[in-house]
């Protein structure tokens, strides 16, 4: 049998899950779209992309 936990600890393992998991599908859907991308590009079309895209998020606020 399990201890007890309180609602508070479910409520922040639940949140520490859900994060987990959409990390984990974001990088398999980058990981599917660059995949696509090598499909129909050059590579170094793909990485210019890549950078282009890495600059303007790095620039975010």
């Amino acid at each position: 049998m399990y201890p007890k936990q309180s609602r508070t600890d479910i409520d922040k393992m639940a949140e520490r899950e859900t994060a987990a998991y959409l990390r984990r599908a974001s990088i398999t859907y980058l990981e599917c779209c660059v995949s696509l991308m090598m499909t129909h590009l050059q590579r170094e079309e793909v990485a210019s992309i890549l950078e282009q895209e890495a600059d303007m998020l790095r620039s975010l606020d």
